[in-house]
């Protein structure tokens, strides 16, 4: 599935007292850590970067200095975060077949933890991160009474990104803007409203979101401890498995082979499809996606699983 991913970094920082979209972190501006998570991962093809307009041309310094590869689109936020989350959407190529929706705001988003979420993903059901609620919740009146304790057993903390297949993302939001339905803080709450069941990725606990000036003295302490994304150094090495029908299974191995990937195997018994596993590099397997579309059809899908790091040549 070729991906699309939207990073919401719009809004004036009201609770955290100025925007928070360049504020400096470990030595670079927040949205950059975000940023470079995507722009290194091959199964995306475009990130939209959603920003107010008095920022643009600075967040697209930011941005082109780091995305190599994927094709980028900073485009204008809207009123609140659900009109801006549907802005970076619009942005987005009808190719990606999936979207992801991440906060700008969580800069230590892992990859391992996107492929998490992106795997659980398939028509009708969508998927994000979350994180198991460790506090007592108390739901209180107008007079600040307590009036019932939830069961945390039950409760998660939902983070970001949040996935679903592209179909599902458009419409959801779509619905809702068609019958105006309360405004919504994430795009889940949208995909659940329009009837998509939503299934939780745990996440780990440093996908922290900078809201108030004390979330950025953690964030520094996290970024210190965070390994540094170097281009150039190591090299992901990829296991890519591809579902095809017979018809293109020529032509696939062809472009894999073209890109010196390794093929581990063909297997032909599926019910439905050919599956093809090969082996590649994360640079080997740029617009990878949208050869495949343009060979075997949009309906061919692909998934990416780390396998290991080599030294770059």
């Amino acid at each position: 599935m070729i991906w699309g991913a939207v990073i919401v970094a719009a809004g004036r920082g009201s609770r955290f007292g100025r925007p928070k979209q360049l504020v400096e972190l470990g030595g670079k501006p927040m949205l950059a850590w975000s940023i470079e998570v995507f722009a290194r991962m091959p199964e995306i093809s475009d990130i939209a970067i959603v920003t107010e307009q008095e920022f643009i041309e600075d967040v697209q310094e930011v941005a082109l200095s780091r995305v190599r590869a994927a094709a980028l689109y900073v485009v204008a936020g809207g009123a609140d975060r659900q009109a801006s989350a549907a802005n970076g959407i619009a942005a987005l190529p009808h190719h990606c077949a999936g979207i992801l929706v991440h906060d700008g705001a969580r800069p230590f988003v892992r990859a391992a933890d996107v492929r998490a979420g992106m795997r659980a993903v398939r028509p009708g059901v969508a998927s994000l991160l979350a994180a198991p609620v460790v506090d007592t919740i108390k739901v209180v009146d107008d007079r600040l009474k307590v009036t019932r304790t939830l069961d945390r057993a039950t409760l998660w903390s939902a983070q970001t990104p949040q996935f679903a297949t592209a179909r599902d993302m458009r419409h959801a939001h779509a619905d809702a803007v068609r019958h105006a339905w309360p405004r919504a803080t994430d795009d889940a709450a949208l995909l659940e409203r329009y009837g998509i069941d939503v299934v939780v990725v745990e996440a780990p606990v440093e996908n922290v979101k900078i809201t108030h000036p004390a979330d950025l003295l953690r964030a520094e302490s996290i970024a210190l401890e965070r390994d540094p994304i170097v281009v150039g150094a190591d090299e992901d090495v990829f296991l890519v498995e591809c579902y095809v029908e017979p018809r293109s299974v020529d032509a696939v191995l062809a472009e894999l082979e073209s890109r010196s990937a390794r093929i581990d195997g063909v297997e032909r018994d599926l019910p439905n499809a050919v599956a093809i596993r090969a082996y590649a590099g994360s640079d080997a397997l740029r617009g990878f996606g949208r050869r495949l579309h343009a060979l075997a059809g949009e309906d061919a899908l692909f998934t990416t699983h780390l396998s290991h790091v080599v030294p770059r040549s």
